[in-house]
């Protein structure tokens, strides 16, 4: 009998130090399937938790959106990563971990071809080009102190008054004007100065952009391996209470213990989502007051390269938000592909247009530059964010007269602890950024871990230079 025992303590003290129980189930649900979502989902879904993921339409990924369907991957929305030397960005260790290949993009209008409105290049030295931004830097740094209520425009205007200008050419202006407005989606007489501060300071050591060879789905693809992912379904209301919360899809009902709502800014305005019971004022508030961008592009391939080596051109308009801004593809496609990229009311505007007006008021800008002799595009891809029905823009945009900082941490703060909030828009200073979005997501997910921890039962087994002698009488 001594034997039996000693052989069963020998087993038993060749077991780790600790013996858990069985996790208790804890149910959460994710709105949502874009990368904020998935990146809660996936979170989540690897610490133990019974995650479901809701996407109302009929794939992954959201605002990021690879096209294939000329035959070679295109996006239609997210295009780069932004911001490759910061090490919060999360995107960066995924592209490592996946073994992505990527290609750097010169996104500031110095490394742009610039044509004037005559067609003719404009060459205006790095020393000039760098005085012109520094000036405009300058303006704005002062003028958010002074003026915090100042717009872009106005500190565009007292540059000129004072003839702080005088020496750039006007299609030089436009470039670093548009270029601030692509990056903040509204135009220049809505971007706060303050803003364009804060974002200065942002990108100052934030590094370069690079795009993803494959498709920038290839994030979202990876982040969504192994869950449980209900495409197809809306979700049209959202009741909470201390108990837990309901959410309905269709005609089918979740029942969980929280949940993480990722749709856009443009889905939570529109108020898709009926809220039992209704959202408290200060979230609706910044729901309601944080501005909601429009970004679109148009994508062009042709029977062949007719702008040379160049990777991005500008061309001077009357309009400078019709169709000047233009970036080659065919790096990354090997495919004649060029693309531009349009925002603010200019883009709202264009939604609206057949595609017929849409390629032929392109055309005209690209004649500018290359000559009525260029060749008509072969395909083409046009976006129109602010019509997706589940989507209703592109990114939020700097606040014009308005608490950004607040509005944004509002818009992330919880509900009671059962309804928790993700997306771009809810980031502070990485708002209008996949990464940012990326990041969120993130944020959440440790928030739910610290407020609902799953229940892990230890049973301590003491063990003395691995092994153990009870005398047994």
């Amino acid at each position: 009998m001594k034997q039996l025992i000693n052989l069963f303590l020998v087993f038993v003290l060749l077991q780790p130090a600790y013996a858990f129980s069985e996790s208790e189930d804890l149910k959460i649900l994710v709105v949502g399937a874009g990368i904020s979502g998935l990146g809660a989902a996936k979170e989540l879904h690897d610490s133990g938790y019974e995650v479901t993921v809701l996407e109302a339409r009929n794939r992954i990924g959201g605002r990021i959106y690879t096209d294939r369907s000329l035959g070679f991957p295109l996006e239609r929305g997210a295009n780069w990563i932004h911001s490759n030397k910061l090490d919060s960005n999360r995107l960066m260790s995924l592209k490592e971990e996946l073994g992505l290949k990527t290609n750097i993009t010169v996104l500031s209008p110095m490394g742009f071809k610039l044509f004037d409105k005559e067609g003719k290049v404009i060459n205006l030295s790095e020393e000039d080009f760098e005085k012109i931004e520094f000036r405009i830097g300058l303006i704005a740094y002062i003028a958010s102190y002074i003026k915090p209520s100042a717009t872009l425009e106005d500190g565009i205007n007292f540059l000129k008054r004072m003839g702080l200008l005088s020496f750039a050419p006007n299609a030089v202006l436009q470039a670093i004007i548009q270029s601030v407005e692509l990056g903040a989606a509204e135009d220049e007489e809505n971007i706060p100065i303050g803003a364009l501060v804060s974002e200065y300071e942002y990108m100052e050591n934030a590094g370069d952009d690079e795009e993803v060879f494959g498709g920038f789905d290839q994030f979202t693809s990876h982040l969504s391996k192994n869950l449980d992912i209900r495409l197809n379904s809306p979700v049209s209301k959202i009741t909470y209470s201390s108990d837990g919360v309901e959410v309905f899809a269709n005609d089918k009902t979740y029942i969980a213990d929280a949940v993480v709502v990722t749709v856009s800014l443009g889905v939570l305005q529109k108020n898709l989502i009926e809220f039992i019971p209704d959202l408290p004022v200060e979230k609706k508030e910044a729901i309601n007051n944080i501005s909601w961008g429009s970004v679109n592009k148009v994508i062009f391939k042709f029977p062949y390269n007719f702008w040379g080596d160049v990777e991005n051109f500008f061309i001077e308009r009357e309009d400078r938000h019709a169709f000047t801004t233009w970036l080659s593809n065919e790096v990354m496609v090997n495919e004649p592909v060029i693309y531009s990229f349009f925002s603010g009311e200019f883009s709202r505007n264009m939604e609206k247009e057949t595609d017929d007006y849409i390629i032929e008021e392109a055309m005209k800008s690209l004649r500018v530059a290359y000559g009525d002799d260029i060749p008509e595009p072969e395909a083409y891809l046009i976006t129109r964010w602010g019509m997706e029905p589940y989507i209703l823009g592109s990114y939020s945009a700097p606040g014009h007269n308005q608490d950004d900082l607040k509005l944004r941490t509002e818009l992330a703060n919880p509900i009671q602890n059962k309804i928790f909030f993700a997306g771009e828009a809810t980031s502070v200073l990485e708002y209008a950024f996949t990464h940012g979005a990326l990041n969120t997501g993130l944020r959440e997910a440790k928030k739910i871990k610290e407020l609902y921890p799953l229940v892990l039962q230890s049973h301590p087994i003491t063990v003395i230079n691995n092994s153990a002698t009870i005398e047994w009488e």
